[in-house]
C-alpha cells in the first residue's frame, strides 16, 4: 500500500497538479482578435469609414500601420490610443485604389504581446 508520506508521491502529486495549473493557464493565456470589419480580402468601392478588429478581452495596442502593397504608409491610430480597450478602431484617411494592410501590435490583459494584420482592397472601379 502506498503512503502519502512516501516523498515520491509528493514529488508525483506536485508534478501533476503543476502540469494541470500550466495547461489550465496556458489555455487562457492572452486575449485574441474576432473577424473584424471590413472582412479580411474584402473588395470595398470606397475608402473605409472605419476599421474594426474586436478582441475576446482586453488589449493595449501600442502600434498601428496601414501600408499599401507598394509600400506607401498612411498615419493612423487606435481610437482609444494606448488604453486597454476591447475593439481596436482605426479611422484611415481616403485611400487610392489599391490592395492595404492594417498592422497592429499590443498587450493582451496578462501582458503577452500579441500581433495581426486585416488585409482589404478598394477598387472604386
Amino acid at each position: 500500500m502506498a503512503c502519502w508520506c512516501n516523498p515520491g508521491w509528493r514529488s508525483a502529486l506536485a508534478l501533476t497538479v503543476s502540469l494541470s495549473v500550466a495547461v489550465s493557464s496556458s489555455a487562457f493565456a492572452h486575449s485574441s482578435a474576432l473577424t473584424p470589419t471590413p472582412a479580411r480580402g474584402a473588395v470595398l468601392v470606397a475608402t473605409p469609414t472605419e476599421l474594426k478588429i474586436p478582441f475576446d478581452g482586453p488589449m493595449r495596442v501600442i502600434t498601428t500601420t496601414l501600408t499599401r502593397a507598394n509600400g506607401e504608409s498612411f498615419d493612423v491610430a487606435a481610437q482609444a490610443g494606448r488604453s486597454a480597450s476591447e475593439t481596436l478602431v482605426v479611422v484611415p484617411p481616403a485611400l487610392p485604389d489599391g490592395r492595404y494592410t492594417l498592422e497592429w501590435r499590443g498587450l493582451s490583459e496578462d501582458g503577452h504581446t500579441m500581433t495581426g494584420e486585416l488585409s482589404f482592397r478598394v477598387d472604386a472601379d
